[in-house]
């Protein structure tokens, strides 16, 4: 074959079922057969089965002459595969891809064939944008799962985002969604990742997302303001504002783990990292949490050892009394209380509703049970880890009510 005739060469071929989904769809309305040709001329698809793979003659012609091609009843020769009709050429992004024939008198059925051309153009032109549309969320994909794996990142992710018009260049912190069982031994379903991964790379976002498994997606989303800057609290916001709407509008049970911005290069992959320790974290120390935040968990994300070896044992067993008996449920809500407020005897008592001397007698069982001195910085800072160390207490019975005395 000559360089001119690779030249005209049609570059899209017609599926073969799509061309099948034409005529059946086009038979149920028009009372005669229909057959589409590819490129060279060869049935592909028609209401009559046997003349599949056949060559069909007006279908040559057509793509000789790149024009409609009509077959009159008095042309057609009775003992050959030429059936009168009318053939017209399928185009499709300006070129010629095939053809479509109905079979009858020409003056009769010409209208009919305007029409299913019409209608087979615009299928063939959806279906290319659906392919067009896989392949580049595909690439778009790739290019997430790149940026979170890869250190440094290449010069070449930068040209592949160039040519799926994504700007690297505004810092991203990296986010990961889980889907949670629908019941304890279920699943997710490929449906529901495909629903969530729509949502949370819908344009308006500017989110970019790939799915890490069939339960998890990877979002790498903005990190910064519109003036440049860095707004935790903003971004904070945001992560559960969309945690709520993708929960609203799948119906899912999801739970979000939010790294932190990292820049220089391999920032991403960095604060991927960062938000992959949270999830992991979270789901041992606080299952019942569907956001999690590296700024919160930032201790215990550092300092917890998924292999849960001796040091981490050791890390929690200063805090273990009040860990092991559901009884002492108020001591530890407490001490929790107690140093999330600095340490401050007046604020303390006021988060918790007690009076300052029922605050005293808890402190002073907490030492008592836990062997420690509230006084002694190294003790605090013991209790301070352990706490952040030790999973949500879930008692297995109703907590003894407080036994400490009120004195007024």
């Amino acid at each position: 074959m000559d360089d001119g005739a690779h030249e005209t060469m049609p570059s899209v071929a017609i599926d073969p079922a799509l061309a099948q989904a034409i005529v059946d769809r086009s038979m149920t309305v028009i009372a005669c057969n229909i057959n589409v040709m590819d490129s060279h001329g060869v049935i592909i698809a028609s209401g009559d089965p046997a003349r599949l793979g056949q060559v069909h003659d007006g279908a040559l012609r057509v793509m000789a002459r790149q024009e409609a091609v009509e077959i009159e009843p008095r042309a057609a020769p009775p003992d050959g595969d030429a059936r009168p009709g009318v053939n017209l050429p399928l185009r499709l992004g300006g070129a010629v891809v095939g053809c479509v024939g109905l079979t009858g008198v020409p003056g009769t059925i010409r209208p009919y064939a305007e029409l299913v051309r019409m209608a087979a153009e615009t299928m063939l032109e959806q279906a290319q944008q659906s392919r067009t549309l896989s392949r580049e969320t595909r690439l778009r994909e790739e290019l997430v799962l790149s940026l979170i794996r890869d250190e440094a990142p290449i010069p070449a992710l930068a040209a592949s985002a160039a040519r799926l018009g994504i700007d690297l260049r505004p810092a991203r912190v990296a986010a990961i969604v889980e889907i949670l069982p629908r019941t304890q031994d279920g699943i997710a379903l490929v449906g529901d990742m495909h629903r969530l991964g729509t949502l949370l790379g819908a344009p308006d976002q500017g989110n970019l997302v790939a799915p890490l498994s069939l339960t998890e997606i990877a979002v790498l989303t903005p990190a910064l303001t519109a003036r440049g800057t860095w707004d935790p609290d903003r971004l904070r916001e945001r992560a559960q504002r969309l945690l709520a709407r993708a929960q609203t509008a799948t119906g899912l049970d999801l739970r979000l783990a939010l790294g932190r911005p990292v820049e220089g290069p391999g920032g991403m992959a960095r604060s991927y990292q960062v938000a992959r320790a949270t999830l992991a974290a979270g789901r041992r120390l606080h299952p019942a949490r569907r956001a999690l935040f590296y700024e919160d968990m930032r201790l215990p994300v550092l300092l917890d050892d998924p292999l849960r070896d001796w040091r981490t044992q050791e890390l929690r067993a200063p805090l273990r009394p009040l860990t092991d008996a559901a009884r002492h449920a108020p001591l530890l809500r407490t001490l929790r209380t107690w140093l999330d407020h600095g340490m401050q005897q007046r604020a303390t008592a006021a988060a918790l509703g007690l009076h300052r001397n029922s605050l005293d007698y808890r402190l002073r069982q907490i030492e008592r049970l836990c062997g420690v001195d509230l006084t002694r910085s190294a003790d605090i800072v013991a209790l301070y880890l352990a706490l952040h160390l030790t999973p949500d207490a879930v008692p297995d019975r109703p907590a003894d009510p407080d036994p400490a005395p009120v004195v007024t």
